[in-house]
């Protein structure tokens, strides 16, 4: 008997009444409703669990639709996500496809064996971060993801806000881009930031947008694409009119740019009193605003917050240490020679994993600040009198001055040069590298060096002797550097990407090929030494530790190993290495332009054996540090 559309209909009423008869949605309704769930919720829900389930699509199998009503079928674009609270108010980001995405035609083309690059897509809102899958790069990028975040607030985590609750968060939600090369390098393609509040004027609770994601720096006035999205509240609250959002905006605006104005008010009349004291002082690297990436003026102060690192960093060392290994980049500008300051927001360093050095200065002090340091970062200038900043901690109670360089992890204690209270002439050559010092500042205090000389040798850093340095009031700088400005908001750190273990096997193996190939083109065999290369992990930890901790560790035990492993009559060579990446085919590249590392790899005697060792140690984000030896023993031919 053949099916009419009428029959049709008939039996795949009947269908779903069976299927919604054996999940008891009457239970469900009574006690979704109960909880004080809305209808449209429950409808959303009922049909996400229909979609999930499979039943939708072998409805259509079994009823043999035609292809053509397959694809009028409605399916959402990305998945319900499972995390989803009825509970508690949550924002949910679908992303749905990129556009008109064209910076990735000037690439090289990818060479066989390298993996093509990619986009990848950050998120921060309200303390929480979010990264996309990496998506080929191309001109519509499919970038489909879903990322839900919490609006409840931080004192009432279990409260369902109202919509009025809702209108007053006013954060923003901070969009990241970043695009990772063949060779694992990073870069900051745009940074945008995104008001949710209008979905609270929508009916249906969802508002669709196009996102257009500008450049950085001096292309921040031009597009790089378009992001398609959709924002929804769940659960769905009341309907606020438009034009009480738009109010609410536009008196947000309106109270922040007064707040900017009183406080430029307030730089320039301290400023005019900084050059009253000494006129020399127009010369110091004293700086009250920098740009971040979207060419944004903002308070140097605004750079730096408490960062606490869960436990993801242990203690200061370990910190500065990761700090190190973000990867410094200082921004080129287009067309000349020359380099163009730019300092981030720490949610673009951290996503990009690159940054100038006063991204990392602020970086390293707002971690410092996060474990109750007195820490501060200082502008000044360098040995060769370049800009440079650093960070300086300072003891609560003898006063001891340390000096920490974030870009090497490098400590300094500094003392001025003085024997019974007067200063020597000529001072001693100090250890550390910093020239001149201009001014200091954290997220509450800021100080211009208004001594005598501005060298660093001579510094005294009494702060709060008003002789020495002049200070801004603290009202002043909390005024514009409220944690409630939306690029104050501090993200947290994401634990390691990488697995120590897999990432040092899987280089290990890659490495061992390459250096039978390399020395193959030489006209030489290769045999491995296992134990050897085992060895050499003893050595790999100890160059870690020490990058850690300033002091030699176990330096005894691997030449004991040595002595003991290596034949009588045999000779033992090694090359070291370090890099901030996991790259094999990039390191090998590096590593054989060393003339010290060919004598390794290419050595020639009897009984000759090799041995590679590769130690990776992850740190968070993508922060990585990756320690590599290659090393032969060989009996020498007489």
């Amino acid at each position: 008997m053949q099916r009419t559309e009428g029959n049709i209909e008939h039996e795949l009423k009947g269908a779903i009444k069976s299927y919604l008869s054996q999940v008891d949605v009457d239970a469900r309704l009574q006690q979704a409703l109960a909880g004080g769930y809305t209808k449209a919720a429950v409808e959303n829900d009922l049909l996400g669990d229909l979609e999930q389930s499979g039943f939708i699509d072998e409805l259509i199998d079994e009823f043999n639709i035609n292809s053509d009503m397959k694809r009028r079928k409605k399916l959402p674009e990305t998945r319900a996500h499972p995390n989803i609270n009825y509970l508690r108010r949550q924002l949910l980001v679908q992303v749905h496809t990129g556009k008109a995405f064209t910076s990735h035609l000037l690439d090289q083309p990818t060479l066989p064996g390298h993996t093509p690059p990619t986009y990848t897509l950050h998120l921060s809102f309200r303390g929480q971060r979010f990264r996309s899958q990496p998506t080929p790069c191309s001109d519509e990028p499919n970038i489909r993801e879903s990322f839900l975040l919490e609006l409840h607030l931080n004192d009432n985590k279990d409260k369902m806000l109202d919509v009025t609750e809702l209108l007053s968060i006013g954060d923003k939600i901070h969009m990241v881009l970043v695009k990772t090369d063949p060779n694992s390098d990073t870069h900051l393609i745009s940074s945008q930031y995104l008001e949710y509040r209008t979905v609270l004027s929508s009916p249906t609770g969802k508002r669709s947008l196009s996102v257009e994601m500008m450049g950085i720096g001096t292309e921040s006035s031009i597009s790089v694409g378009i992001i398609e999205l959709t924002m929804s509240i769940i659960p769905q609250p009341d309907v606020l009119p438009p034009e009480v959002i738009e109010e609410q905006l536009k008196m947000e605006k309106s109270y922040q740019a007064e707040r900017d104005r009183l406080f430029l008010v307030y730089t320039k009349q301290w400023w005019r009193e900084f050059l009253q004291i000494r006129p020399l002082h127009s010369s110091r690297l004293v700086k009250l605003y920098a740009q971040d990436e979207n060419q944004v003026n903002r308070p140097v102060c605004s750079y730096v917050q408490p960062l606490r690192c869960g436990r993801l960093l242990e203690n200061p060392r370990q910190a500065a240490r990761f700090v190190s290994l973000i990867k410094y980049n200082k921004p080129a500008v287009v067309g000349s020679g020359e380099r163009t300051e730019q300092w981030c927001s720490l949610h673009s360093l951290l996503a990009a994993n690159r940054g100038d050095v006063e991204n990392h200065a602020c970086l390293l002090a707002s971690i410092l600040l996060g474990y109750g340091l007195n820490a501060y970062v200082c502008l000044g200038t360098k040995n060769k009198s370049s800009p440079h900043a650093w960070v300086v901690t300072i003891g609560p109670e003898d006063g001891a001055v340390t000096f920490w360089e974030s870009l090497s992890s490098n400590r300094y204690i500094h003392k001025a040069p003085t024997v019974n209270g007067m200063l020597l002439n000529p001072p001693p050559t100090p250890k550390h590298p910093y020239r001149t010092v201009g001014c200091v500042f954290n997220h509450k205090s800021f100080y211009a060096n208004v001594q005598t000389s501005d060298e660093v040798t001579f510094a005294d850093f009494d702060l709060e002797n008003t002789g020495l340095w002049k200070s801004m009031t603290t009202d002043a700088i909390s005024s514009v550097c409220s944690p409630s400005v939306s690029w104050m908001a501090m993200p947290p750190l994401q634990r390691p990407l990488y697995d120590a273990s897999t990432e040092s096997n899987k280089m290990e193996i890659e490495l061992r090929h390459m250096v039978s190939e390399y020395r193959e083109g030489e006209g030489l065999s290769t045999a491995f030494d296992d134990q050897c290369s085992y060895m050499l992990s003893m050595a790999l930890s100890a160059y870690e530790t020490e990058r850690i901790t300033g002091q030699p560790f176990g330096n005894e035990e691997f030449s004991q190993s040595v002595t003991y492993s290596i034949p009588e009559g045999h000779t033992f060579k090694a090359y070291p290495i370090h890099f901030p990446y996991v790259n094999a085919r990039r390191s090998f590249a590096a590593v054989i332009k060393s003339k010290t590392c060919s004598d390794v790899l290419l050595c020639r005697g009897d009984h000759v054996k090799l041995a590679v060792r590769v130690c990776v140690y992850p740190y968070p984000e993508s922060a990585v540090a990756t320690w590599i030896m290659f090393a032969c023993r060989y009996q020498s031919i007489m």
